[in-house]
């Protein structure tokens, strides 16, 4: 707003540099495990930020500037991360308010077409489209229609976070409700062979020319790409391809060639692309589908393909430390599936031991005996001393601290963690009914 201004009383920092699209899946998650108070100042900025905008979170801020590059609205979700993990000190109330309204009003730059589709002016571009159609048509401000909704559903959650936080239940139901709103854009036979996320028009019928590799609706990614981001409600997801042995099946066909090799990148769209942020969450997809063991080889294995020490060792870009915040989550062998909240899913450690210090002494203890490059399957786990058979880690761990003591093997225990009820939790209220048809041939399919 070309004023001056100071640092917000109790803050240490104004932090003017912010690639939302990117960093709210993991980076804001473990700088703020790592320093509440930074993640704190960095929460404060954004709603700083956004006062001295009219009200308007930008995307992707670069030196305190707005830049509105990429889709989305990755503040919700940031904000939420920032206080699952620690970093409380912030003005909740304030930002939940001015992010609410976000969400529910249309502002003159949603509606406007100026800078679309990669620098859409708006927060929430179409916005008055979403709330009429509860899904982002093929045809609006926004950049990607279908990758839009998906980023609108993660948005949404996020802010039933933050609503439940600041104890406003009424606000948090909503939201957790429209957070569902991903299933309008799930196309449930797009193909023989299943279902897909897919584009569709504002009259409720699909894009035409359908493809699991097409990018048609989608940012930086593809339909089989972008599919699997239903960061919340996993299991709903699974329910929509027809259940968990269907989406074990495709999550194989979607991590290796026809000849059975690796495929994290460079493979075709409808293969994985680690190499980019809508990709890195969907080894840890494994765990809600019974095979933690292939979520362990599979993380293993891309840490060991793409990752190096020599120049240009970090796969694409890191994104202000996106990428290295999944590679360093994945070493500790933990992620933050939900970027809203702080349930951690699991793989299994690289090293034999860490040790994260942090400054209130909830102190983060990982021992993992026989850890090895080539040993990356669990065992066993212990949790604080008790034996667990989990492959995820409850929102207290994060928030007191505590112990983890594996024993790791080169050879799969296909066993651990494999229960459908070890399975790591998914939020899935609001779920409804699908529509697979449009106009006379209607008819609808209950989840699963």
């Amino acid at each position: 707003d070309d004023k001056v201004h100071t640092v917000a009383r109790g803050h240490q920092a104004q932090y003017g540099t912010f690639s939302g699209w990117d960093v709210y899946r993991d980076q804001v998650q473990l700088l703020t495990l790592l320093s509440p108070r930074t993640g704190s100042d960095i929460a404060q900025s954004l709603y700083e930020l956004s006062r001295q905008n009219g009200g308007v979170w930008d995307r992707w801020l670069h030196g305190a500037s707005g830049t509105h590059v990429m889709n989305g609205d990755p503040s919700p979700t940031a904000l939420a991360g920032i206080r699952a993990f620690g970093g409380t000190d912030f003005d909740l109330r304030g930002a939940l308010a001015s992010l609410v309204k976000a969400a529910t009003v249309p502002t003159e730059q949603d509606l406007s077409p100026a800078g679309k589709p990669v620098l859409s002016a708006g927060q929430r571009p179409s916005l008055d489209k979403y709330l009429k159609l509860r899904y982002m048509p093929s045809v609006s401000n926004a950049w990607g229609g279908a990758a839009e909704t998906l980023e609108m559903s993660t948005a949404d959650f996020s802010l039933s976070q933050l609503a439940a936080a600041a104890g406003q239940k009424r606000t948090a139901e909503a939201f957790a409700d429209r957070a569902q709103w991903w299933q309008n854009n799930f196309n449930v036979a797009a193909t023989p062979a299943g279902g897909y996320i897919a584009n569709r028009k504002a009259d409720g019928s699909w894009v035409t020319g359908f493809t699991p590799d097409t990018g048609n609706g989608f940012v930086e990614g593809t339909a089989a790409q972008y599919t699997w981001m239903v960061q919340h409600d996993p299991a709903g997801l699974f329910a929509a391809m027809g259940g968990r042995d269907a989406a074990l099946d495709r999550l194989d066909a979607f991590f290796h060639t026809a000849g059975g090799g690796w495929a994290f990148t460079g493979q075709g769209g409808d293969k994985a692309a680690m190499d980019n942020e809508p990709s890195i969450n969907v080894p840890y997809l494994y765990d809600y589908a019974g095979a933690p063991y292939k979520a362990q080889e599979t993380v293993r294995a891309a840490m060991r393909q793409l990752w190096t020490t020599e120049p240009g060792g970090i796969p694409g870009n890191d994104d202000l430390g996106a990428m290295s915040a999944w590679y360093v989550f994945s070493a500790l062998g933990m992620y933050p599936q939900v970027p809203s909240r702080s349930e951690l899913v699991l793989a299994s450690p690289l090293f034999e031991r860490a040790e994260i210090h942090r400054p209130q002494g909830n102190d983060i203890s990982v021992r993992a005996r026989g850890a090895a490059a080539g040993s990356p399957y669990v065992q066993s786990l212990k949790v604080n001393g008790r034996t667990s058979d989990r492959p995820w880690l409850p929102a207290s761990f994060v928030r007191d601290g505590g112990r983890l003591d594996y024993t790791l093997s080169s050879t799969p225990n296909r066993a651990w963690g494999s229960a459908p009820s070890a399975a790591p939790p998914s939020f899935r209220q609001g779920e409804q009914p699908y529509q697979i048809g449009v106009g006379p041939t209607t008819a609808t399919l209950a989840p699963g």
